[in-house]
């Protein structure tokens, strides 16, 4: 199994990011997209899967300090929000071109999945 280096991991998040901010719903949030887990309103949110990532890989968050095994982890969670809004006309994502696609085929080589 190849190493996987932290200097490989971090600049995929960017993607992601974008992504999961893009289909958010922040405007009437209280919390301006800080996850409290003490207030109700967060607990009962249909946001707050995505809301909890992005507190911990918000661009502020110093994802460096992060474990190998942290940010694999966090990838992945990343890599199931981005296939599960992929839309049915990507059956056949090995010859798919668009960002969601190239992001998930480069997410996969990095984490040594890569079946070319």
């Amino acid at each position: 199994m190849p190493t996987i280096n932290k200097v490989d991991l971090i600049p995929l998040f960017r993607f992601p990011r974008q992504r999961i901010l893009q289909s958010m719903e922040v405007t009437h949030c209280p919390h301006a997209v800080f996850y409290n887990a003490s207030d109700e309103q967060c607990t009962t949110c249909h946001q707050g899967e995505e809301c909890i990532w992005m507190n911990h890989n918000d661009e502020l968050v110093a994802i460096e300090k992060k474990s190998v095994e942290e940010l694999k982890q966090q990838l992945l969670i990343a890599v199931d929000f981005i296939d599960s809004n992929l839309s049915p006309h990507h059956l056949s994502r090995r010859n798919c071109q668009c960002d969601n696609c190239l992001w998930l085929k480069k997410v996969q080589k990095v984490l040594g999945g890569d079946e070319q």
